[in-house]
């Protein structure tokens, strides 16, 4: 439906606001339960999951500059804390959260450049932050669920890699100058940014190549901020920085150099850039000394 309403809708508001007419009005209606705590229905829950999908369905269709604009002014500030708080009851489970993640994932997706916006727009910031709030809401939650080996990856993993997705997404979408959060003091990034590493720490190495979508979410997120964060990288602890090279060698033998590793490209050739930033950063941190 979306792809159809981007045919004719051009910079039509109204089109726009009353296509989302049916959402507005269940989003309306959930926030006003949620505020309740009518929360333990099961027609609720199902709302929600609903709602999720079908804005992602919406977000992904919206691949050009003012049809997303027009979404982002709807959801923000309006709906995202409601999801946020989705996020908060039915962090344990995965029909709920997994929608929700994808959604944010898919909004700080910069498709078709359709995130340029304004110089005097602080747009990227505040979408960032959004993303931020829902990675450490959820991931803060979530290191806390203890689940069997056998359900591991449905119940907890594959949450923590869209994570990983919606983190990399947000920090190479180059829309956001990431310089003015610690300028003004603003905690998001390294929220964002510690949660990750928590994340990453609750994950038995082994799993990082048993699960191929979490290794190739977590590997090119690595990638990303060798790249672009490597002062981060750099302050962390010892031990947190022994894992994360640790897993790159890992992941080097996943061309199949070792039958019990994922086979995949991919990793392999991203671990191979990753640890040419890191090498590069240590040459040139070297020099200056």
């Amino acid at each position: 439906l979306g792809r159809l309403l981007m045919v004719d809708l051009g910079e039509d508001e109204d089109k726009f606001e009353a296509f989302m007419i049916p959402l507005t009005s269940a989003f309306e209606s959930l926030g006003q339960v949620l505020a309740a705590g009518g929360y333990n229905s099961e027609e609720v829950r199902k709302t929600v999951i609903g709602l999720a999908r079908d804005l992602r369905g919406i977000a992904f269709a919206f691949n050009t500059k003012t049809s997303y604009m027009m979404l982002f002014d709807w959801i923000y500030p309006t709906y995202t804390p409601i999801l946020q708080r989705a996020v908060e009851i039915w962090f344990q489970d995965p029909q709920v959260t997994t929608p929700i993640l994808k959604l944010f994932a898919e909004l700080v997706q910069n498709r078709s450049q359709r995130l340029q916006f304004d110089v005097s727009s602080p747009n990227g910031i505040l979408l960032f932050r959004e993303a931020s709030k829902i990675i450490c809401t959820y991931g803060n939650r979530i290191l806390d669920v203890i689940v069997s080996k056998d359900q591991m990856y449905p119940l907890k993993l594959k949450g923590i890699s869209i994570c990983f997705s919606m983190l990399k997404a947000a920090l190479c979408g180059s829309y956001v100058n990431f310089g003015v959060f610690r300028l003004y003091g603003d905690e998001a990034l390294d929220n964002a940014l510690n949660t990750f590493v928590k994340l990453l720490l609750s994950i038995p190495q082994t799993d990082l190549l048993d699960y191929p979508k979490l290794s190739q979410t977590y590997y090119v997120l690595l990638e990303c901020l060798a790249q672009d964060h490597m002062a981060f990288l750099a302050t962390l602890e010892p031990q947190v920085f022994l894992y994360i090279l640790a897993s790159i060698s890992e992941g080097l033998q996943a061309l199949g150099g070792n039958l019990n590793y994922f086979t995949d490209t991919m990793v392999c050739t991203g671990c191979c850039a990753t640890l040419d930033h890191i090498v590069t950063y240590l040459s040139r941190s070297d020099k200056q000394r």
